[in-house]
C-alpha cells in the first residue's frame, strides 16, 4: 500500500483556516484515494491545552461508530453465524414480543420501527447491563411495522451490540477489537468519550484501552474511538475489500426498500445514495464534546474521516469540512463538484424549503408521505422530520441533481451560507409529498 503523504499545501491551509473560523480546537483529517493516503492534523487536543493534535491523538467518533457495529454484524453473517433475514428474537430471547420479530437487517437499516430509548432518559443514567436496559426500556411502544418507515434510533444498534456479544460469545468490545486487530488498525478501539479525553491527557498512546467499556453490555450505538492512524487504516480496510466481501459491501451500501416500493437512503450504518449514478455513503457523529464525519465514494476508491474535539453545535461545519477535504483530494467525489441545474418543479422546491427550514412555524403534515407521517405520529423526542433552520437565512437553496423513478423522485439541493455549503437529499412521491429528507 502507498506511504502516507502530506496534503497539498493549499488544501491543508484551507482546512486549517476553516477549522479556526468554526472554532474547532483540534482536527484530524484522514484521506484515501487510489495510490494515495494522507493524514492532516491541526490545533490542540483540548480547548486551552498546549498539546498539539498528532497521529497519536484519540478522537471519539460517536454515531459514526454505528458502521463499525454494522461491519461486525456483516462479518458474522459472512461466517454463517447470523442470518440477516432472521428475526432478532432468534438470537436475543429476552426481547418483548413486539420487538422480537423484527428482522436483523431492519435494525441495521433503521426500518425496524423500534422506539428511540434516548427519548426516555431525561432523568436517568443509561444502564450498563443488558438485563437492566430491557427492564427499563422493553415496554416502549413500537412506531410501525418493519419496513413501513424509517426512524434513526439508537435502540437498533444497542440490540445489535447485544447480538454481537451473544453470537461471538464475548463482550462487544472484545469482538470489535478483534476486528480492528485482524486488519492492523492500531489506534482503533471501543471507548467512551470520557476515556478518550483522559487517554489524551495521560498520553496513553495508540495502545491504550478503556477497561470500563470492555465490561459494558449496553453499547454498540457509537462508542468507538480512533487516532488518525487508526481511522486511516480502518478506511483503507473498508474501501480495499479486505474487511467485507463484495456482497456484504453491497448490502451495507444499498438503500433499504420500504413497503411503499420507495427506497430509504440508509444502508447498514451509512446514509447512502448516488452521485452521478455511483454510490456514495456518509455518516456523522456528535456527542459529549466530539464530532466526526465520514464520506465514501467506493467507485472512485476514495473516502475521508474527519474528527474534531468540539460538540455539540458544529456537526454542520464538520460535515462541510469532510466534503471540502475529499473534494480537494479527489475532485468529483462529492456533491460540491455539482453545478446547479434548471429546476423543473419550483413549487416542489418552495414546499420543501418551507418545511425543512421551519423558522418558528409548525410542520405541515399535508406535505409528508406515510413514511414520514409514521415518525410524526410516533412523536419521538429525539428524531423527527428534520428542521435545518439555525437562525441564519440561507443565501441560496438550489437544485444540483435529481433522479426520477416511477415511485419517487430524489432531488439534491445545495444550501449556501456565508461560511459553508450544505446539501440535503429530498425524496418525494408522485403526489409531491416528502417521504425522505436528510442533510449531507
Amino acid at each position: 500500500m502507498p506511504e502516507t503523504t502530506p496534503l497539498p499545501p493549499t488544501l491543508a491551509a484551507t482546512l486549517s483556516k476553516k477549522a479556526h473560523e468554526f472554532g474547532i480546537p483540534g482536527l484530524a483529517v484522514c484521506l484515501l484515494a487510489p495510490g494515495r493516503k494522507s493524514v492532516f492534523t491541526t490545533g490542540v487536543e483540548a480547548a486551552g491545552s498546549d498539546r498539539q493534535v498528532t497521529g497519536n491523538t484519540w478522537f471519539s467518533v460517536a454515531s459514526l461508530g454505528k458502521h463499525v457495529t454494522a461491519c461486525a454484524i456483516l462479518d458474522l453473517a459472512q461466517a454463517g453465524a447470523v442470518d440477516l433475514a432472521a428475526p432478532i428474537g432468534r438470537y436475543l430471547v429476552d426481547l418483548p414480543a413486539a420487538w422480537s420479530q423484527r428482522p436483523v437487517l431492519s435494525l441495521l437499516r433503521h426500518t425496524s420501527g423500534l422506539p428511540e430509548y434516548l427519548a426516555y432518559t431525561e432523568a436517568e443514567t443509561v444502564p450498563e447491563l443488558r438485563a437492566s436496559f430491557m427492564q427499563i426500556y422493553g415496554a416502549m411502544a413500537t412506531a410501525f411495522e418493519p419496513d413501513e418507515g424509517w426512524i434513526y434510533t439508537n435502540t437498533n444498534y444497542i440490540l445489535l451490540g447485544f447480538l454481537i456479544a451473544q453470537v461471538a460469545g464475548r463482550s462487544y468490545a472484545a469482538a470489535v477489537q478483534s476486528l480492528f486487530d485482524r486488519f492492523g488498525c492500531v489506534g482503533a478501539t471501543v471507548a467512551s468519550p470520557q476515556w478518550t479525553r483522559e487517554a489524551n491527557a495521560q498520553s496513553l498512546g495508540m495502545a491504550g484501552r478503556d477497561a470500563a467499556s470492555a465490561r459494558r453490555e449496553v453499547i454498540g450505538d457509537g462508542d468507538i474511538s480512533f487516532t488518525s492512524q487508526g481511522a486511516l487504516a480502518w478506511l483503507q480496510a473498508l474501501l480495499s475489500g479486505q474487511l467485507l466481501s463484495a456482497p456484504s459491501m453491497a448490502t451495507m451500501l444499498s438503500p433499504a426498500p420500504l413497503r411503499t416500493s420507495r427506497p430509504s437512503p440508509y444502508g447498514c450504518g451509512w446514509f447512502v445514495d448516488t452521485l452521478r449514478g455511483s454510490t456514495i455513503g456518509h455518516h456523522a457523529g456528535h456527542y459529549d464534546g466530539w464530532t466526526a464525519m465520514s464520506c465514501l465514494a467506493p467507485a472512485q476508491g476514495c473516502g475521508v474521516i474527519v474528527m474534531s474535539n468540539l460538540a455539540p453545535g458544529n456537526t454542520r461545519a464538520v460535515r462541510y469540512l469532510a466534503q471540502l477535504a475529499l473534494e480537494g483530494y479527489a475532485p468529483g467525489s462529492t456533491p460540491l463538484s455539482l453545478a446547479p441545474i434548471p429546476d423543473d418543479a419550483p413549487a416542489l422546491t418552495a414546499m420543501a424549503s418551507a418545511q425543512l427550514f421551519r423558522n418558528g412555524t409548525a410542520l405541515d403534515q399535508n406535505c409528508f408521505a406515510e413514511e414520514l407521517l409514521h415518525v410524526v405520529a410516533h412523536g419521538s423526542a429525539v428524531r423527527n422530520v428534520i428542521n435545518l433552520w439555525t437562525g441564519v437565512e440561507p443565501l441560496a437553496f438550489e437544485l444540483v441533481e435529481q433522479q426520477q423513478h416511477p415511485t419517487h423522485r430524489l432531488r439534491r439541493y445545495r444550501v449556501r451560507y456565508p461560511d459553508r455549503v450544505e446539501h440535503v437529499l429530498v425524496g418525494t412521491t408522485p403526489a409531491h409529498k416528502i417521504y425522505w429528507a436528510w442533510p449531507l
